[in-house]
């Protein structure tokens, strides 16, 4: 720093120069400076390192919060975050709330059971009641089958062996038929019929829709049998016929079992005996959409928060989710705000243009 001083100094005694070249005496006279200054105090130039930033960790913390108090709660959280904040450890935190709210996903409840176990009639009088879409997966695949098309033609084969058809042409169909309709509730009938229709599902929905249901009607291979056969007489069906319907209920039993499997550990199933008359039948169906409506209107609205700290073993942010189900459940009651926890390290920071000087993003 006194090299350039005195640099400085002396360029004031010499004649005028461009505002360039004094700039870079300047900045040579400060390097000297800094050179000088280096080697008076015998240090080396890998000693002269600006410190690494703290290690940060991540807590990454996932709120369920109920309906009845979801307004109220998001008007109270950032004042709330702001005072926790200031305890020991606490940097900073960012609330993220989903693109697309979950209430506003259009809810699908799969309704299946073997062949003739009444899921078609049963749909009919919830679309007449409850102002639900009803999409047939075994319908859209012979509307797509009369087109006349490629498509329709290999369907055709499928549909006469009581095969299942290809994921890709049923998920695609049934996507379709929702997106063309619009509407926020639907019946998916027949489908999914087995663990690749279910994968496809996930796949190709992916989360924009809500599975909020499946409404399984349990009735017995014999019984379904007469049904068919006499729905056979009328319907036109090719695959109403004693051999064609048995390959399908070989085919229900096989590939549609594991898949209600995995529903149940989701808790999602809910089974009616289809075997009763068409009217008792009804009344529990009735008794099922009223309360998938009622829980539906209660779905929790979910929000994640980032919460930035030092070392995850400081006492505050090791206790931060208890500290905040505490606090959530003091001020808005037991079980209105669920309370997840996941710890993340910061392991490197990665800056545009290695701009390091950024030291608040790390």
């Amino acid at each position: 720093l006194r090299a350039a001083i005195a640099s400085f100094r002396i360029m004031r005694l010499t004649p005028p120069m461009g505002f360039c070249a004094f700039r870079r005496r300047l900045a040579g006279a400060a390097v000297a400076g800094a050179g000088t200054a280096v080697c008076s105090l015998g240090l080396t130039h890998a000693q002269i390192v600006e410190p690494p930033a703290q290690k940060k960790t991540i807590q990454e913390v996932s709120l369920l919060v109920d309906s009845k108090v979801e307004g109220d709660f998001y008007h109270w959280l950032p004042g709330y975050l702001k005072k926790l904040l200031e305890l020991p450890g606490l940097l900073g935190a960012k609330v993220l709330q989903p693109a697309s709210r979950e209430a506003d996903k259009p809810s699908v409840v799969f309704v299946l059971g073997g062949p003739g176990a009444g899921k078609g009639t049963q749909c009919a009088k919830m679309v007449d009641e409850y102002g639900y879409v009803h999409l047939s997966a075994g319908d859209l695949l012979r509307a797509e089958k009369a087109s006349g098309s490629a498509q329709g033609k290999m369907i055709a084969e499928y549909i006469k062996e009581g095969k299942i058809v290809p994921v890709e042409v049923t998920v695609k169909l049934l996507i379709d038929a929702m997106a063309s309709d619009g509407g926020k509730r639907f019946l998916v009938d027949g489908f999914p019929r087995n663990t690749n229709n279910l994968s496809g599902w996930h796949k190709v929905a992916g989360s924009g829709l809500h599975v909020a249901g499946v409404l399984v009607y349990d009735c017995p291979e014999e019984v379904m049998e007469e049904r068919l056969l006499a729905r056979g007489v009328t319907s036109g069906r090719s695959d109403d016929n004693l051999e064609s319907i048995r390959k399908r209920f070989r085919t229900f039993d096989l590939e549609t079992k594991p898949v209600l499997d995995y529903y149940k550990h989701q808790g999602l199933v809910h089974t009616i005996d289809g075997t009763r008359p068409v009217a008792e039948v009804w009344a529990d169906s009735q008794a099922y959409v009223q309360a998938l409506e009622a829980t539906l209107a209660q779905r929790p609205t979910a929000l994640k928060l980032h919460v930035h700290a030092t070392s995850a073993e400081e006492p505050f942010v090791a206790n931060l989710a208890a500290r905040m189900e505490k606090d959530f459940a003091s001020r808005w009651g037991e079980g209105a705000v669920r309370v997840e926890l996941s710890t993340f390290t910061a392991l490197r920071s990665l800056k545009a243009f290695d701009l390091e000087s950024l030291r608040a993003f790390d």
